[in-house]
């Protein structure tokens, strides 16, 4: 049986952290602003939900709007700008992922989505589901409401370990999900029947 590492030194934790959601919600994004104010510099490969390409944040309306009535627009981070080679590429907490953010007609940043990349080298991937840490320091670790699921026929235990959990708690004028999954399926003699994924989601709540 493969052995999956569930615990990261604070010290590589620590270091880690330099990408992580910080100042704002997401290195220059803050839901609530104008997208207008995020710079051009720094990101790359700016696509609609079907592949469109986009060159710069205010061509957003060349992009269809999704059910919720918002433009999605996909991106990159720009490796040219990473901090050292062991940075690269579009990571958040040292964990590779898939970004998008949902603007509304007005420009307005309502939501900011992030994925663990699923397609990530295995050492990542098998951590995928300790997101959550990083985030439960930035937003606080008290206030969170979860829902905890119960495995399904299919899924296996890592040791005694089974994530499968939606946490959510709101803040300010935010409301943010996190969403972590930690188990094998079917069979856990091959680490391709790992899944280990981690979903964060920072929303606008215009409610408030």
């Amino acid at each position: 049986m493969i052995k999956i590492l569930s615990t990261i030194s604070i010290f590589s934790f620590l270091l880690l952290s330099i990408n992580c959601v910080y100042g704002d919600d997401l290195r220059d994004f803050k839901v609530g602003t104008n997208i207008d104010l995020v710079p051009e510099r720094g990101y790359v490969n700016l696509k609609c939900e079907d592949q469109t390409e986009i060159s710069k944040w205010s061509s957003f309306k060349k992009c269809k709007k999704n059910s919720n009535n918002n433009y999605i627009i996909k991106f990159e981070y720009d490796e040219r700008f990473a901090v050292t080679e062991e940075y690269e590429g579009t990571q958040v907490a040292g964990h590779p992922v898939l970004i998008n953010v949902a603007i509304d007609e007005r420009g307005i940043l309502q939501e900011i989505n992030i994925n663990t990349d699923p397609t990530a080298p295995f050492y990542f991937r098998k951590q995928s589901h300790l997101l959550w840490l990083r985030v439960k320091s930035r937003y606080g670790s008290q206030g969170w409401e979860c829902v905890d699921r119960s495995p399904k026929k299919d899924h296996i235990k890592i040791g005694k370990k089974y994530i499968n959990n939606t946490c959510v708690k709101l803040v300010e004028n935010k409301l943010i999900t996190i969403q972590s999954q930690f188990y094998f399926v079917g069979d856990k003699s091959s680490r391709d029947n790992l899944v280990s994924r981690s979903y964060l989601q920072i929303k606008l709540n215009n409610k408030v």
